[in-house]
């Protein structure tokens, strides 16, 4: 076998036919490529040009003189084969020599152990002897960590498992709460749609709500074009809306349908004045009518004072060939009770779905399962969907010159 750089092609046929993370894609190669000149593909082959190994890798300055490269959740491989492991990574190091290269970060998809939604292991992945192997090639570990950083990808994911399960399998596993969201947001009529790169202010209004609602500032709205550009047709940026006019008509129509209800009732009471039976049926009516009335009364003052169309809760979302991404979103707390995030997951779990995906990724956890986690309440939002836990290994760094990166780290240069 031999290192080597991949074509666009070689690159994605692989990560396609092997588990690999969004960003490890021929898109965001080309897209960095071309306007940054800092992508790289390399990989492995066999003697008959079989890819066995690849990475998108990624280059920044870093202690002005030098180059930081970083392997955006890769290389893709096999880690079990620890001959092709030790492989790679001995030419990766010869080969980020030539590029000037301090130091490089690399943060593999591999797992480290499966929880369920509340923390407690299912099952523990031993990585012991690729974490060993890599640590001997000069790869130290960075920890077990928990929380959010700005310096790497988080650690921990919710993740829902759709393999061989059709729509109402995975809608039944979840909690009756949830499932019970959803059916509402259809008889409010919320709707779900795309939004095109030009309509990015209309996402980031949401995002934004979010941001000051959880005291974070994540990205500014370059960032949200930028990930549209990179993904392309992966990418989308999806709004849950609600058109109040149609809203109306329907409550309307409910209005007209349980008046004719009651005036049955009534009719079958006068013929049986002590059924107990119609007396609780008119009871039970009257009741959804009052209830569907001060919805007719609040639609109509909504209409009033925001508009016809409210704009509920947006999200971006990428997806490769073996998971829709769940990365950012925001919602505006005003009309919470129309329950957009919930449409939106849905509709793109419906999305993975139809096409053949087998995985949902909520994406990000802290990692810290305690009552008074910071994100405690995006936790149980998740579990409701019957999301399950992966914990993954982690990143490891490799001083490529040893000195320098010393003199980098004492010196406060060295982001990590």
């Amino acid at each position: 076998m031999y290192f080597t750089q991949l074509t666009t092609k070689e690159f994605q046929e692989f990560v396609d036919h092997h588990f690999s993370h969004y960003t490890q894609s021929a898109a965001h190669y080309e897209y960095r490529a071309e306007h940054f000149q800092d992508a790289y593909l390399l990989g492995v082959k066999d003697d008959s040009e079989n890819v066995l190994a690849a990475c998108l890798l990624t280059k920044a300055r870093s202690f002005k003189f030098f180059n930081y490269f970083y392997t955006h959740r890769g290389p893709v491989m096999d880690y079990n084969n620890i001959e092709l492991v030790n492989f790679f990574f001995k030419n990766l190091t010869d080969y980020l020599k030539k590029e000037n290269c301090l130091y490089v970060l690399v943060d593999p998809y591999v797992l480290e152990s499966v929880r369920n939604a509340d923390g407690e292991i299912l099952e523990r992945y031993h990585n012991e002897h690729f974490k060993k192997e890599l640590e001997q090639l000069g790869y130290k570990h960075q920890g077990y960590t928990t929380g959010y950083s700005d310096m790497s990808q988080i650690r921990w994911l919710s993740v829902l498992d759709l393999k061989g399960k059709n729509g109402k399998e995975v809608l039944n596993e979840m909690d009756y709460q949830t499932r019970r969201n959803i059916k509402k947001t259809y008889e409010m009529g919320v709707e779900v749609k795309d939004l095109s790169i030009e309509e990015t202010p209309k996402f980031y209004r949401l995002f934004h709500m979010a941001e000051e609602k959880h005291g974070f500032k994540f990205r500014d709205e370059a960032y949200f074009e930028y990930m549209h550009k990179v993904y392309g047709d992966n990418a989308s940026l999806k709004l849950a809306y609600v058109d109040l006019d149609k809203y109306l008509t329907t409550l309307r129509e409910k209005h007209d349908d349980l008046e004719q209800q009651i005036a049955e009732v009534n009719k079958a009471l006068e013929e049986s004045p002590n059924s107990k039976k119609q007396k609780n049926k008119h009871n039970q009516l009257t009741q959804q009518l009052n209830g569907n009335q001060r919805k007719i009364a609040e639609t109509e003052e909504m209409i009033q004072t925001d508009g016809k169309e409210l704009d509920l809760a947006a999200a971006l979302y990428i997806h490769n060939e073996h998971e829709v991404y769940y990365l950012s979103s925001g919602s505006n707390p005003k009309y919470n009770r129309y329950m957009g995030a919930y449409r939106l997951q849905w509709e793109m779990i419906k999305f993975a779905l139809e096409n053949g995906i087998e995985r949902y990724n909520f994406y990000g956890i802290t990692g810290d399962f305690s009552e008074d986690a910071e994100d405690a309440g995006v936790q149980q939002f998740k579990k409701g969907f019957n999301a399950h836990v992966e914990e993954y290994i982690g990143d490891f760094i490799k001083p490529i010159k040893p000195f320098w990166y010393a003199v980098s780290s004492l010196l406060g240069k060295i982001r990590h």
